[in-house]
């Protein structure tokens, strides 16, 4: 089994979490700890996020779930437009930011790849503006659909200030990649 390397507190950074499924249960207990010690933003970019899970870490550490579960604001985008409407209206304070499964809507096929790329530079001006003043995790998955779409993780890796890459070779035995995909880093 994989061991996740980020633990509360975090430096205000901008991470890049890069793996299969884009790290969801990790993320979600990296939520879980963030939101015991205080106000948390989640923008959910891949409509994944199940509070009970977070609900059941919180529980395990605390009878105060509730009061803990209070600290966490959570925000659904279905669409690039929508994540990209996010991240603009995101206050820059102290509140931590994950954002999980990034790239599922830059992804869409209904939107051009120049437009998707437009769209992330913009994205990607919000969220420096945002980490300077707080925690900023964002994950990912390690393949894209298709490799046009390649070049959408390589603009957002090198725009991070850590990447962190939770290979395939890291998880448990059973776990396989499918035939069709492609790592995209060898880091």
């Amino acid at each position: 089994m994989n061991t996740f390397p980020l633990t509360p507190p975090l430096d205000n950074r901008f991470r890049l979490v890069v793996a299969p499924h884009a790290a969801w249960q990790d993320m979600l207990q990296l939520a879980a700890g963030l939101a015991q010690q205080g106000p948390l933003r989640i923008f959910d970019g891949g409509n994944r996020t199940n509070v009970y899970f977070l609900a059941r870490h919180i529980r395990r550490c605390t009878p105060l779930v509730d009061e803990y579960l209070e600290n966490i604001r959570l925000a659904r985008a279905f669409t690039c437009y929508q994540m990209l409407h996010l991240l603009n209206n995101a206050p820059a304070n102290q509140q931590p930011l994950l954002v999980l499964d990034f790239l599922a809507t830059f992804y869409d096929e209904n939107v051009s790849l120049p437009e998707a790329q437009r769209l992330l530079t913009r994205a990607l001006r919000e969220m420096d503006r945002l980490r300077r003043r707080a925690p900023l995790v964002v994950s990912v998955r390690s393949t894209a659909p298709n490799l046009e779409r390649t070049i959408l993780l390589e603009t957002l890796a090198a725009s991070a200030d850590e990447v962190i890459n939770l290979d395939l070779a890291q998880l448990s035995p059973t776990s396989a990649p499918a035939p069709e995909a492609q790592r995209l880093f060898p880091f």
